[in-house]
């Protein structure tokens, strides 16, 4: 053999270990992504495992053990591949510590971490079979198939079930179940959950305004949670009007003018539950 054709071979061979390197590089990116920034106010920054601290904008991608922060202007809209969406508000951290999920079964796993702030979780595919995870200093939660707002202060977390079948609270032993809309359960740091009680108006007011940046629409949803809880209780027919109610005053003004069209590797689920295919009914 020619010396001119074995330096093509052994050019050749280089070229596919290359691209085989590419390949796996790619892959790895690939399953390292796990939803995408849909809108933003300001500068929220997000921090990939191994990775440096980066502004996080309309778009840009979202990975598995991120750590997402916000500054006290700020605030970030996550959608994932399963359709769950996460609002997180000003002057918040948190970190993505687990997300598995399978588009052909429609099933996985969601495990978050969140040390402050405030924070909205609407529950997509994963939630209609596993509860969605969300660890505070205080307490652990359950979401399953619904709408949950969760505070978080030194102190105490606070979770309120907006919408939807269930929210537990777990803390030091002691589990509390929340199953009706409006109410919400606050857990002492150190402490154990108390018992589940109407959500204060003045405080979710205050949680929904600082999500969405907007006093009004906060107002409008708290309003909707007070005449469910207060006059229809048990009633199914009104229920899910109110239902519908929440969801439209809640999801009325986005954190953000700035949108975009992104094409995730499966359907993103729109945030409305009673859409098709999104948030279980």
């Amino acid at each position: 053999m020619s010396k001119s054709n074995v330096a093509v071979l052994l050019l050749l061979r280089a070229l596919l270990v290359g691209a085989a390197v590419l390949g796996l590089f790619s892959t790895a990116q690939a399953q390292g992504r796990i939803g995408v920034t849909q809108s933003i106010q300001n500068n929220p920054v997000g921090k990939p495992p191994g990775g440096l601290d980066r502004v996080l904008r309309v778009g840009t991608d979202v990975q598995a053990n991120e750590v997402i922060s916000t500054a006290a202007d700020d605030r970030a809209h996550l959608v994932f591949l399963d359709g769950t969406t996460l609002t997180i508000g000003p002057s918040s951290s948190m970190t993505i510590d687990k997300f598995v999920y399978d588009p052909t079964t429609q099933k996985g796993e969601l495990a978050v971490n969140a040390t402050k702030g405030v924070f909205r979780i609407i529950g997509g595919r994963i939630s209609k079979t596993s509860t969605i995870a969300v660890t505070t200093p205080a307490a652990t939660m359950g979401i399953r198939g619904g709408i949950a707002v969760i505070g978080v202060q030194a102190s105490a977390t606070t979770a309120v079930l907006v919408f939807g079948n269930s929210l537990i609270v777990t803390a030091n032993g002691v589990t509390q179940t929340i199953t009706v809309p409006g109410l919400s359960v606050s857990t002492p740091t150190g402490g154990t959950p108390g018992a589940p009680t109407i959500a204060v108006q003045g405080d979710l007011a205050a949680a929904l305004a600082t999500l969405a940046g907007n006093a009004t629409a906060a107002a409008a949803t708290v309003a909707a949670i007070q005449t469910l809880v207060a006059s229809n209780l048990g009633n199914a027919v009104t229920l899910q009007a109110l239902i519908q109610a929440i969801i439209v005053a809640n999801t009325a003004t986005p954190i953000t003018t700035t949108t975009t069209s992104t094409t995730l590797a499966v359907i993103v689920v729109p945030e409305n539950p009673n859409q098709t295919g999104g948030s279980p009914n």
